[in-house]
């Protein structure tokens, strides 16, 4: 008798929930399930807001790129279905190719994604796509998916007399950048070039740059590669994000491109780490503002993150992870292990002298487990200025102690101020906007990008070049090239 009284109870709520929460949409056409109000939109925005800033590396510092892109942003978004929201556009400091929205009109581009776009059409046009997933609802679709999947287990603690589980209309950074569906992807790609055309952009620049992101996986390393394919692990293949892309254009007879004015707009502009964040060069890690450097071994891969810089050998027998806090307590370095480990489990301590800095490295009793796995813990914490105290926490495969250890080691000990041809190596690389002269060639001026390799194929791809490299670059052609 139950189970028809929960089937029946399940009939009639999920029903009512289609019923009220069905509605047209004005940009697709379609009647959507949306639970969530155009206000509840909104707060679900302006609450992650900060959150996105904080964890994507904060708001780009360049006021002329920030009005630049505001405005290319609400001309577009005065074009859309809903051009009378307050819609915000941010260029955040990251060095990854990006973009993405959240409901009530927020809008993100890293300068990653800037510095491979080639004009401002191509710009245009991601804007374009990501005001398409705020118009076509797709976050407020998901959200009201995931409170109907919900409905059988409220209804079922209803029956059993347990409390009822609320929605909060809040879904969290997590639920908010979730990957879009296939074909919410290609909607937006479609829904975008509307916005384009209507605008007076050239619609190819959605191909463009969807073909040169398309070519710069080809070029990057494998854990860049890797991660752009974890960005867009559940949309289309870029490629066939083109082909939809070009069969949706349609004659513009404006064609506007834009391109010297857009390639001003980002001249100057950082690329890749910024020394703000800390810059990985040749396996060094630098921090101008900090001032400091560390080296690991070739054969390692360092991970700058948002609040550790993460270092390991191929098969993670080691992992290294470096962080710090600021010791407004003025305690001892044995106070702070003590106070942030088990102090039974401190197994011997030393005290040292790094860089002139005092320090203490201590070992762990017991072994510890990270992502899954048991470690030999070590940990180094040293003295620096201004009440700060780095750590190097050192995970080494317990068999593999013997090995590794003096290596690891070694990692710890090279912490130390930057000199002078330090500080100079340690300044973040830059745009910087070149107009070509008499006999320059795509296979010449890469030669002087000051990047560790690919030098020709990344000056290829930044620049929307398909010529021979050795064929000669028409004179005045502006051309983005990477300087130090």
């Amino acid at each position: 008798m139950r189970i028809y009284k929960y089937k029946f109870l399940l009939y009639v709520l999920s029903s009512c929930l289609i019923f009220y929460g069905c509605a047209k949409n004005n940009a697709t056409g379609e009647r959507q399930l949306v639970i969530l109000s155009q206000a509840e939109e909104n707060d679900i925005g302006a609450k992650e807001h900060p959150n996105i800033i904080k964890n994507f590396g904060g708001i780009y510092d360049n006021q002329i790129l920030k009005n630049y892109i505001n405005d290319l942003g609400n001309k577009i978004a005065s074009n859309s279905e809903m051009p009378d929201i307050r819609w915000t556009f941010t260029v955040l400091d990251n060095p990854v190719v990006n973009a993405f929205a959240l409901p009530g009109g927020y809008v993100y581009i890293t300068r990653g994604l800037l510095s491979l776009a080639n004009d401002e059409a191509e710009i245009a046009s991601v804007i374009g796509h990501e005001i398409a997933h705020v118009t076509a609802r797709h976050t407020a679709q998901r959200h009201a998916k995931s409170t109907l999947s919900s409905v059988g287990l409220d209804i079922l603690n209803i029956v059993v007399g347990q409390p009822i589980i609320t929605n909060a209309a809040s879904i969290g950074i997590q639920g908010a950048l979730s990957a879009f569906s296939r074909s919410e992807e290609l909607e937006a790609d479609k829904l975008g070039i509307r916005y384009l055309i209507k605008s007076n952009y050239d619609p190819g620049g959605s191909y463009r740059f969807l073909n040169r992101l398309n070519e710069l996986t080809k070029v990057t390393s494998k854990n860049e590669r890797d991660f752009i394919s974890s960005i867009f692990s559940t949309h289309p293949k870029t490629v066939d994000r083109i082909k939809a892309s070009m069969a949706n254009i349609q004659n513009n007879p404006l064609n506007i491109r834009n391109r010297n004015f857009f390639l001003n707009a980002i001249n100057g502009m950082v690329y890749g780490d910024n020394s703000q964040h800390g810059m990985i060069k040749d396996n060094n890690f630098y921090h101008l503002d900090l001032n400091f450097s560390f080296k690991t071994p070739k054969n390692y891969q360092i991970n700058n993150n948002n609040n550790n810089v993460i270092a390991f050998n191929e098969n993670k027998e080691v992992v290294i992870i470096f962080d710090g806090l600021i010791n407004n307590e003025k305690l001892s370095l044995l106070e702070i292990a003590e106070s942030n480990y088990s102090r039974s489990s401190i197994n011997a301590y030393k005290e040292l002298i790094i860089d002139n800095h005092t320090a203490i490295v201590f070992e762990e009793r017991k072994t510890i487990k990270y992502k899954g796995i048991n470690y030999f813990r070590k940990t180094y914490l040293i003295n620096w200025l201004n009440k700060r105290v780095w750590r190097f926490s050192i995970l080494i495969n317990p068999q593999l102690r013997k090995k590794y250890e003096n290596e690891a080691d070694e990692i710890a000990k090279s912490i130390h101020e930057l000199s002078e041809d330090e500080k100079i190596i340690g300044r973040p690389n830059f745009i910087s906007i070149y107009e070509t002269h008499e006999g320059d060639t795509a296979a010449k001026l890469s030669k002087n990008m000051n990047i560790d390799k690919n030098q020709l194929e990344i000056f290829m791809i930044m620049n929307g070049l398909t010529i021979d490299s050795d064929e000669p670059l028409p004179i005045g052609t502006m051309v983005k090239m990477i300087v130090n």
